[in-house]
């Protein structure tokens, strides 16, 4: 996930105390948002008063930006336990604060309140330092509208890469984040429904490729015990150096945990597409498109190998529900995103584990080791079947042997643009794999998928 994919967002909102309060809170319950703000006031008791941004206009008169309010707070931290001072943003929105459906809809005590959860961000806070960078507000709504557009839930130990530094400046290498417990918020049961509180966690790119390998979890343990990090998880904007750089050993320690525990990342949104290929002449043929829903996708690398079931739209024509066996498929990827088959391979299908690749149009292939769960088509006699855009492999042990030899090169993007597009071709099933150079998949005439 890029930054660019949520379009240009201008300030959020006027800076302002909590004094302020919507005219709408004195007219109807707002059970949801007092329970935030109580939670607010047992960390914070001395400041009755923080700064915080609030949208020109409220999302439900029609508004751009989903959250209510994003509040800020001066934390002064402890050193001796690696906590810096810091901003702390708590967002208010995510959740339902008002439980008339203005927002989200009512559910019962116990479900997830809304998205089940607040964001919240820490920032390292500079001595000279009198105000809270305007950027972490931006960037958390560029967020909030995303989960806010695709219904998909943000949840601990995922990673979203951003791939552009976090606060805009070109030199910062803090450029993706992985999602945490917020240290110091407890989660709150509400009558509108129950609230957890996530915390964005700025990291390098050898961070968030770590824990895309491994897992989440692994990354922010090691993350929570560095003292350019610590406990509370806080963004340092001018940290120069990751964890792998400062302490090589870390990574054998990540290594050795891939082969112990696999990778629980099961499925990533990239840049990819798949195409049927004719296996005598070996050129492209137009694929079906059928309508089909989707729930449990992510935005975020995920790290829950649950969370995606394909569902069938009941609704739609049962001309449209049609499964076609494939004898001959294409997957195109950019290099980035084929940076990642090398770990699919040995830390997830070897420990048979799915994977799936999903683009940014919905486009999407299953690799599946094991046809015992009940959402696999495919089997050993008709190992590739689509169904409109989803594409599902059935990987023999044979398969995933071969893919591990010669996919090993990609672990590394290599730059050498020459040497694109690279091609890796298997006969049982007719798999192509193709790969382009980072961000140019889409750009290739010849040889990249028709748009």
């Amino acid at each position: 996930m890029e930054a660019e994919s949520f379009g240009d967002l201008g300030v959020s909102g006027q800076m302002g105390d909590s004094s302020e309060e919507s005219d709408d809170l004195d007219e109807c319950d707002s059970y949801g948002y007092e329970a935030i703000d109580r939670s607010c006031k047992i960390v914070y008791a001395d400041q009755l008063n923080p700064l915080q941004y609030t949208p020109r206009v409220q999302i439900w008169l029609g508004g751009p930006d989903p959250l209510d309010i994003i509040r800020v707070y001066s934390n002064e931290g402890d050193l001796s336990k690696s906590i810096p001072p810091h901003w702390h943003f708590i967002t208010f929105g995510f959740s339902d604060l008002y439980g008339d459906e203005r927002v989200h809809r009512r559910v019962e005590r116990g479900e997830p309140s809304g998205f089940g959860f607040e964001l919240t961000l820490r920032v390292r806070r500079n001595i000279e330092d009198t105000d809270p960078p305007d950027w972490a507000s931006t960037l958390i709504n560029k967020l909030a509208r995303y989960v806010f557009h695709t219904g998909n839930v943000l949840h601990v130990g995922d990673h979203i890469p951003w791939h552009k530094p976090l606060d805009g400046e070109s030199c910062c290498r803090i450029q993706h984040m992985l999602v945490a417990e917020d240290p110091q918020l407890l989660d709150l049961d509400t009558p509108y429904g129950t609230i957890e509180f996530r915390q964005l966690v700025g990291v390098m790119d050898d961070e968030i490729k770590a824990a895309q390998k491994w897992k989440g979890a692994g990354m922010l343990h090691l993350l929570q015990e560095s003292p350019d990090v610590g406990p509370f998880f806080v963004t340092d904007m001018d940290r120069k150096k990751s964890l792998f750089e400062k302490n090589p050993s870390l990574q054998a320690m990540v290594m050795e945990g891939i082969e112990k525990d696999g990778s629980n990342m099961g499925h990533v949104t990239a840049v990819f597409r798949w195409r049927l290929l004719n296996q005598e002449s070996g050129e492209h043929t137009p694929k079906r498109s059928l309508k089909m829903k989707e729930t449990g996708a992510t935005p975020a690398d995920n790290n829950n190998d649950n969370k995606e079931n394909i569902v069938l739209d009941e609704d739609q024509d049962d001309d449209l529900l049609h499964v076609e066996p494939i004898d001959a498929v294409q997957l195109c990827f950019d290099a980035e995103a084929a940076e990642l088959l090398p770990m699919v391979v040995k830390a997830r299908l070897k420990k048979g584990r799915f994977f799936i690749f999903r683009s940014a149009d919905n486009h999407a292939v299953h690799l599946v080791p094991s046809t015992h769960d009940q959402t696999v088509f495919v089997n050993d006699v008709q190992p590739m079947k689509a169904m409109g855009t989803d594409l599902q492999i059935f990987c023999t042990q044979a398969l995933i042997e071969e893919m591990s030899e010669a996919l090993e090169e990609l672990q590394t993007v290599d730059e050498d643009l020459s040497r694109y597009p690279k091609l890796f071709q298997f006969s049982s099933p007719s798999v192509q794999v193709a790969v382009y150079p980072r961000g140019q998949l889409s750009m290739s005439r010849k040889d990249s998928p028709p748009e």
